[in-house]
């Protein structure tokens, strides 16, 4: 259910913003020296973008050369349920969520270099680098975040620095006669402290009350803070160069079991220096993770319909949303998005399509076709 006015009223009292509508004074302006300052105009340059197929677990490799798009399938073979991925130093790493690993890829010779577990039972959800030999993993299963020597060196029964159990029982918020557990999803490691957007579920999906935002330090590896939401299920976290002192944390809202997302999302943002949520965007839609685009809008995947939810950040608003093509009801949503100069490239999970969307207008300049299921896109260039 919906969060109370008068529990809104509270919020505003103490951070001092508007609801759905940004201050003049938070957040930030953008860094407009920092990249990337992506516009409305479609540079021509080539790209080569990694597909993660949840379902046929394998890579589809998209590439423009020469301004032509091409595709193809299967490039490579994932562990069981790919759900993340992320390029650092000409290095992609995908999460894989069932098989518990993280697998480290050559993008440009599309072939697996090696492959660090988890754990068994833990079920990886998002990973992010404290340093170039050290990252960070939340685990869904587990309730746990995971401090990782990826180093290629290490012994396997060393990699694991440390287990950083997330929030249980009475140290989360609870609806009246819900218990909840914390499922950590998105995580986003700023400075010297680590994000993480807990969901505080009672089941799948099903919020037991409202999100949550662990805060650990990096070097101890200590929660040191957390900051309840106004938002439910709270799936990610994105930190963007283009707002290096803000943290936007988006929440897919309630969710019925047989009927699906209830499409009262919420996209708050903190301000990292003080620590306080400064705004909060009430979303038609449900928001599962986004992107900073041209213009600086925040371009963000729907769980609840093939539909790229769009808000501006600097005003606080939730902007017209952009229609996929849907094949089916079932299991239709935009489930990956990533951003380019001029194009916004969207996902249908259900339609084992991508889309390059022109950034400005929405509108379709190409359908390429992709395995069973995306679920992430990377961008190697």
């Amino acid at each position: 259910m919906r969060f109370a006015v008068s529990a809104i009223l509270i919020l505003l009292l103490i951070v001092g913003c508007t609801v759905g509508r940004g201050s003049v004074v938070f957040p930030p302006e953008a860094d407009v020296q920092a990249q990337p300052p992506l516009g409305h105009d479609d540079d021509g340059a080539d790209h080569r973008i990694l597909v993660s197929n949840g379902l046929s677990e394998e890579l589809t490799l998209v590439e423009r050369t020469d301004g032509v798009w091409n595709v193809t399938e299967n490039a490579l073979e994932t562990g069981q349920s790919p759900n993340y991925m992320t390029v650092r130093d000409g290095i992609c790493y995908v999460v894989n969520s069932l098989s518990n690993s993280i697998q480290i890829i050559d993008p440009e010779n599309l072939e697996t270099l090696r492959e660090i577990s988890t754990g068994a039972g833990t079920n990886p959800m998002v990973m992010d680098f404290v340093d170039e030999t050290t990252v960070m993993v939340s685990c869904y299963l587990s309730n746990e975040v995971l401090i990782i020597d990826i180093r290629e060196d290490t012994p396997s029964d060393e990699r694991i620095l440390k287990r950083i159990a997330m929030p249980e029982d009475d140290e989360l918020p609870h609806d009246t006669g819900k218990a909840s557990y914390a499922r950590p999803g998105g995580l986003a490691v700023v400075g010297d402290r680590c994000y993480v957007a807990c969901a505080n579920l009672s089941m799948v999906h099903v919020a037991g009350g409202p999100g949550v935002l662990a805060v650990i330090n990096t070097s101890s590896g200590e929660i040191t803070g957390q900051i309840e939401l106004s938002g439910r299920d709270t799936i990610s976290v994105l930190h963007s160069e283009r707002f290096p002192e803000r943290l936007i944390i988006l929440s897919a809202g309630n969710y019925e079991p047989g009927t699906g997302f209830a499409g009262d999302g919420t996209v708050e943002s903190l301000d990292i220096s003080s620590g306080e949520i400064f705004q909060v965007i009430e979303i038609d839609g449900s928001p599962f993770e986004g992107t900073v685009g041209p213009e600086d809008v925040l371009f963000i995947e729907n769980g609840k319909s093939a539909e790229v939810l769009r808000v501006d950040i600097r005003e606080g608003t939730q902007l017209d949303g952009w229609a996929l093509p849907s094949y089916g009801e079932q299991l239709s949503y935009a489930s990956a998005i990533i951003a380019l100069p001029g194009l916004i490239a969207a996902a249908n999970f259900n339609a084992d399509r991508i889309y390059l969307l022109d950034a400005e207008s929405g509108s379709i300049n190409a359908e390429l076709a992709t395995g069973d299921g995306p679920d992430a896109m990377a961008v190697v260039y």
